[in-house]
């Protein structure tokens, strides 16, 4: 299929401008700050109708996606970056299998598949928001049909209205990525993720407030402290905290570690450099794919009537009871946490084993998926990255510069190392999932490798903010 026939209406779809100039270090972290702030500012807002103390009670089992798509369930972000993530996701899909065909290596091509995905994430954004509203009842005005007859009925009109609302928070969220892209510093979607995990984290560890009926404090922390100063040590209470801990060390180390190739200016002697392939090489792209597309899966079935953290009605016909297994099955639901020395008996059970099992496998694999599918369309692949080398005047030391040869060098790490890095991200998150750490583990595991990103981009900004120069030299305008 090509696309070319949405060409004329891309003109008509707002969009944010490339700086054209030098955009100072200073003025773009002023962007991303700016940008931040509105995104704890939506997500405080609750749309016309809804009430946030009926949404406490129905939104537990969408903790997980909250962290997931950056959203807030009953606020104007409700879908969060899922409409954004998911329109990618079916597009690289579409172009992966040859059901599109377009050209990622031209301009033309790039802003084709950009304009796409706009239209795309308007169209899934109206789609997410209604499933959420109706999962999870945010609203639940009833209006009188006759004033004689005293029948009611759900105000539907409301309700399409709190729908509307959702999708232009989602809509908003999108421009809001495409001015941190161009304006700012990282992405968009990444800042969103961090500022949400790390604001979970904070909250959950060190709420110093009082839950309602005065059993304890809402932090993990000041809860274990209390019990402490009370004579009670229990360990099992700062085990989230604990978890964390583990796993963010983890991450970083797992992000520190890299394979370097060297190489060799082809007419200066002596003068060469490596080429880094970190072990994270796929980065986090393929966790956050593969999560979202499992949310997806969760959120799906919902519109079906079953819901995978739920028990189907006795009265599911045979397509829902299949749905509801596939889902139940395929997402974490009651595994996690399992690994905490509160919950970890559970795994005595067979059918809790096959239900890890089959979790496992689909995540990773789903991660391997998209890992091989991100490298090949972001120009990491072997071929891509060859033909980057020879074009900055290098060759591998001992070998004859030609780009076959670099490339077949290359082949013998970068498949592997996708691979490698696919599963790696994969069963950290999942593992940090079991053991209960607070943000998930894949919220931990995507804002590491955020925070780690930016942390590099800010170091390359500040080298290139010494002179025009050495920004010259470094390829930035």
């Amino acid at each position: 299929m090509n696309l070319e026939f949405l060409r004329p209406a891309l003109k008509y779809i707002p969009e944010v401008k490339n700086p054209k100039r030098h955009v100072p270090f200073k003025e773009k972290l002023t962007w991303t700050g700016v940008i931040l702030g509105l995104f704890f500012i939506m997500g405080v807002i609750y749309p016309y109708g809804v009430s946030p103390e009926i949404l406490q009670e129905r939104i537990g089992g969408f903790a997980q996606m909250q962290i997931i798509f950056a959203s807030s369930i009953g606020t104007i972000i409700s879908s969060g970056i899922g409409p954004i993530v998911t329109s990618s996701i079916i597009l690289q899909l579409m172009i992966g299998s040859g059901m599109i065909d377009i050209n990622l290596n031209q301009p033309e091509g790039k802003a084709l598949f950009q304009g796409t995905q706009k239209i795309l994430t308007v169209i899934v954004s109206f789609f997410e928001s209604g499933a959420l509203v109706i999962l999870t009842h945010m609203v639940d005005n009833w209006i009188r049909t006759g004033p004689e007859t005293g029948y009611w009925e759900l105000d539907w009109g409301l309700r399409a209205f709190t729908i509307l609302q959702i999708a232009l928070g989602s809509i908003l969220l999108m421009y809001m990525d495409e001015v941190v892209s161009k304006w700012g510093v990282g992405s968009g979607i990444g800042l969103f993720i961090a500022g949400g995990v790390s604001q979970t984290i904070i909250v959950a560890s060190l709420n110093p407030l009082q839950k309602l009926g005065g059993t304890g404090f809402a932090g993990i922390i000041p809860n274990f402290l209390s019990n402490l100063a009370n004579g009670t040590f229990d360990l099992v209470l700062l085990f989230p905290v604990i978890a964390t801990i583990i796993i963010f060390l983890i991450v970083v180390y797992c992000e520190s570690m890299r394979l370097e190739i060297p190489l060799s200016y082809g007419g200066i002697r002596g003068v060469g450099g490596r080429y880094p392939l970190k072990f994270f090489y796929v980065s986090n792209i393929p966790v956050i794919l593969a999560a979202a597309l499992l949310m997806n899966v969760q959120l799906w079935t919902g519109m079906l009537g079953v819901h995978s953290l739920d028990t189907p009605p006795a009265s599911a016909s045979l397509l829902q009871t299949v749905i509801y297994q596939i889902g139940h099955y395929i997402t974490l639901n009651e595994l996690y946490g399992i690994l905490s020395p509160d919950r970890i008996f559970m795994l005595v059970d067979l059918q809790i084993i096959f239900h890890l099992i089959i979790h496992m496998i689909v995540f990773s694999s789903l991660c391997v998926l998209f890992g091989k599918f991100w490298v090949q369309t972001t120009g990491l692949g072997a071929e891509q990255v060859a033909e980057q080398i020879q074009q900055g005047g290098m060759q591998i030391p001992g070998f004859r510069r030609d780009k076959r040869v670099i490339e077949r060098v290359l082949n013998r790490y970068i498949p592997q190392i996708t691979i490698t890095s696919s599963i790696a991200v994969g069963l950290l998150a999942v593992g940090s999932d079991l053991m209960g750490a607070v943000g998930s583990g894949v919220g931990i595991l995507l804002t590491v490798g955020i925070l780690y990103q930016m942390y590099e981009q800010i170091r390359r900004e500040e080298m290139a903010g010494m002179s025009p120069a050495l920004r010259r030299f470094m390829g930035m305008k």
